[in-house]
């Protein structure tokens, strides 16, 4: 049975019948808005994202006519949940000021504004809307958004919301690249270092990377780092590896700072260590207070003190470290 008949059937002749010309209907606007308000009975029985996405239909005041399609779409799933409650809660809140965004960044999607559809792809994800998402990035990807490309290459690697592609991830990743995108950058030049879709190509990998390096992308510099310590795509040079792997640590990237972190205690180095280790534990990597509780409770470039081990190992354990539980547990069976 399709929507109309549902419809029909449940009494809203009105609705059905402005649903039958809404897509030809001069005033789509208030038509659609019209449908909606006749088959709402309570707001309390809508799911709260679909609540979210009906306050956003019922917001619309202008809209560009290519986004008919993806209007009547979410009009459709509206209805269809008002007609047939499936009854599904979801742990979902939004302050008011976070409605009346998701409402202003809607209002924006329909009427063109590619960094406004970006936006509100990443909000319906932050829902658990991944469809919804996928949607508003291939229409901001058409205006040519750099961020909407990239976040369509990773929809297609992933492959839960499209069927897992290399041509199309590779083909979305490119084009990102080739409008500036770092973090596309890096990807592009991974799936040339690890041969994915594309010949493998090390040299043109490690070209692509210094790209992404000069974007301040910390995963970039790290691959560096790495690729100069092995010779791939270049020849050996322990002083350039080493220079790309603090600046990969000094740009956030935890994995760096801690490696750095055990090569300082390998070469005697307990407080430079020391150092490493806190600016990956300051950032909240679970690793980084791993090691740090580890130089707090044995004396590695600083004086031996369990307060300080205990809570950096405390911090570690919860975020699931077990080393850190294991330790945490022996030092509490010792005071």
């Amino acid at each position: 049975m399709d929507l109309q008949q549902t419809l029909l059937k449940k009494g809203y002749t009105k609705a059905a019948e402005l649903l039958e010309s809404l897509t030809v209907s001069d005033h789509f606007i208030k038509d659609m808005q019209a449908i909606l308000t006749t088959c709402l009975t309570s707001r309390e029985e809508l799911a709260y994202d679909i609540y979210v996405l009906y306050t956003q239909l019922m917001s619309v005041e202008t809209f560009e006519k290519q986004y008919t399609e993806i209007l009547v779409r979410d009009l459709t799933i509206v209805l269809l949940e008002m007609l047939n409650p499936t009854n599904g809660s979801v742990d979902l809140f939004l302050s008011d000021n976070q409605e009346e965004e998701a409402i202003a960044l809607y209002q924006q999607a329909v009427n063109g504004h590619a960094d406004a559809q970006v936006a509100l792809a990443h909000f319906y994800k932050s829902i658990d809307r991944d469809q919804w998402a996928f949607d508003w990035f291939k229409h901001a990807a058409e205006l040519g958004n750099a961020d909407a490309y990239y976040w369509l290459g990773n929809e297609y690697f992933v492959g839960q919301v499209v069927q897992h592609d290399l041509e199309q991830t590779f083909l979305n990743y490119k084009r990102a690249a080739e409008l500036g995108h770092g973090d596309a950058l890096n990807n592009y030049a991974d799936m040339y270092l690890r041969g994915e879709y594309v010949e493998k190509d090390e040299e043109k990998a490690l070209m692509i990377f210094k790209q992404a390096a000069d974007k301040s992308v910390p995963e970039a510099m790290y691959t560096l780092g790495y690729m100069y310590e092995n010779g791939v795509g270049t020849a050996i040079d322990p002083v350039v590896s080493r220079a790309w792997f603090i600046e990969s640590a000094r740009h956030g990237d935890d994995f760096a700072a801690n490696r750095l972190g055990h090569e300082a205690i390998e070469l005697g180095k307990s407080t430079d260590a020391l150092a490493w280790y806190q600016m990956a534990a300051d950032r909240g990597d679970s690793y980084g207070e791993y090691n740090l509780g580890h130089c707090y409770e044995n004396g590695i470039g600083t004086p031996v003190n369990l307060k300080k081990a205990k809570y950096w190992y405390r911090l570690a354990a919860l975020k699931g470290d077990r080393q850190a539980k294991e330790r945490l547990t022996a030092i509490e069976k010792l005071s």
